[in-house]
């Protein structure tokens, strides 16, 4: 896995790296403006015939960009810089790197950023942690009327540690260095560029970015021949549906097939007729109101509460491990609701009623709802997951924006259940169900269409997106 920083550990990281004497500050800055130079020269269209301004803060990311400039001048694109302040701080480096006065600028309302192919932003880095007063929106405004823009470390005016920023740059691509930050997680990022400019290796954090290589380490093994039966492994018990919401159940039943349970089991929260249709439509779920079959159990997509909604929590016990969804998340007044071999799969909304907090993609609430899991597992469906235990987080970032449709929730908890029953730890079901979900929506986009996918499509490539992992695993 790959470390995710948070703005303290980011800046320890920097701090710790110059003490040691591994690299100086003069020599990460440097290699800091040559790895963005390099990367326009080589990833960007034609760039030899491009326009550049590199705008500048008076800190160290505007440090950054003084010395991107000084080596895009040396390959010869042509280049000028914008600096945000009067008093800007760069004086020395504009001296060291022998940059001219002619390619320096101070920002005024006259400049015009839309004559330029190019904006590289090295307003403000890390350290960020204040609103943006008047001029700084009006810089922003201005920068984005251009959509080719390069941000350095992080896009100006976002907070590394939460997602609540009013104004920022909208970078095309995000240039960070050495790791990843907590912030390009937690608003959405389609090109971060991640180049090594000599930080120590092997730092510890308690966040964590999934690999392809990650779960190819926790996927099984398939077997073609063994002693195994349909009751002995795969055994999956699935409590879900309503009268209303009787697709939900269907989803998460096929989804559990689709992803190796041998056998699933139905209780069914809605009326006998409509059981009855589901067996003569869906053959292969088997339908049995006993709640205690099985120890791996899934509760709650497609519920309709009612009167007797309270029995519901009494159902939850006796199990090895649950997985708990929808309806359910949203009805409990508090996580202790839920035993502690639970995972429980909210999405935003859900998110905040259960923990009462309204900053949910923020380190800060990450931290204070971990003090509360002891050993329940939460999944928290965004445009990116995040997989939260008592000591870690962990961050799926592989999913596409097609996974924002109905029903595709049921699908990732009928494959969570049937993970577990298949003998995967909590854990690693949840890492592993996760990344299938994705990869099976990824396979459609690749192979059928960038469209209109629905959750029925999604659970046919599950099989699919599992073979193309099989074929690199490593166990």
């Amino acid at each position: 896995m790959i470390p995710v920083l948070t703005k303290e550990e980011a800046s320890r990281l920097d701090e710790d790296t110059i003490e040691s004497g591994y690299l100086s500050k003069q020599e990460l800055m440097d290699n800091a403006g040559k790895a963005i130079a390099q990367f326009f020269c080589e990833k960007i269209d034609d760039p030899f015939n491009q326009k550049v301004v590199v705008v500048c803060g008076k800190g160290n990311n505007g440090g950054d960009g003084v010395i991107s400039h000084s080596y895009l001048k040396r390959y010869n694109i042509v280049s000028k810089i914008v600096f945000t302040e009067k008093k800007h701080t760069h004086s020395r480096l504009i001296k060291k790197y022998k940059i001219l006065k002619s390619d320096c600028f101070i920002y005024s309302d006259k400049i015009q950023f839309d004559k330029y192919d190019w904006i590289i932003d090295g307003i403000f880095g890390i350290g960020l942690s204040r609103d943006l007063d008047n001029q700084y929106q009006e810089i922003f405004n201005n920068i984005n009327k251009n959509k080719n823009i390069l941000s350095i470390d992080i896009s100006s005016g976002l907070f590394v540690n939460n997602a609540y920023s009013k104004y920022f740059v909208n970078s095309k691509y995000v240039l960070t260095f050495g790791y990843p930050k907590l912030s390009h997680y937690l608003i959405p990022h389609n090109n971060l560029i991640i180049p090594d400019i000599g930080f120590k290796k092997n730092i510890k954090t308690k966040i964590q970015l999934i690999c392809k290589i990650d779960i190819l380490n926790i996927l099984k093994d398939f077997v073609l021949k063994s002693s195994t039966h349909k009751y002995s492994k795969g055994y999956t018990s699935i409590s879900a549906g309503s009268n209303k919401y009787p697709g939900a159940a269907i989803l998460s039943c096929l989804a559990a097939y689709k992803s190796g349970s041998s056998y699933v089991n139905l209780c069914f929260e809605g009326d006998k007729e409509i059981r009855d249709n589901i067996k003569i439509q869906y053959p292969d779920i088997v339908l049995n109101q006993d709640y205690t079959i099985g120890d791996f159990c899934l509760f709650g997509p497609g519920y309709s509460f009612g009167e007797d909604d309270e029995e519901i929590w009494s159902r939850l016990t006796g199990y090895k491990s649950i997985v708990c969804d929808a309806a359910i998340l949203g009805k409990a007044e508090d996580i202790n609701c839920f035993p502690d071999n639970s995972i429980l799969t909210p999405h935003v909304g859900e998110y905040n009623k259960l923990f009462n907090t309204e900053d949910s993609l923020a380190l800060s609430s990450f931290r204070k709802i971990q003090n509360y899991l002891n050993n329940r597992i939460v999944i928290l469906k965004s445009f990116n997951t995040f997989i939260m235990t008592k000591d870690m987080i962990y961050i799926m970032d592989k999913g596409p924006s097609l996974l924002a449709t109905a029903g595709t929730g049921d699908v990732l908890s009928g494959i969570l259940v049937s993970l577990l029953s298949q003998g995967y730890s909590r854990l690693d079901a949840s890492i592993l169900g996760t990344y299938l979900h994705a990869e099976a929506a990824n396979y459609y986009m690749s192979n059928i269409s960038k469209y209109g996918m629905t959750a029925s499509d999604l659970i046919s490539c599950i099989p699919f997106a599992l073979n193309e992992l099989r074929k690199n695993s490593v166990n």
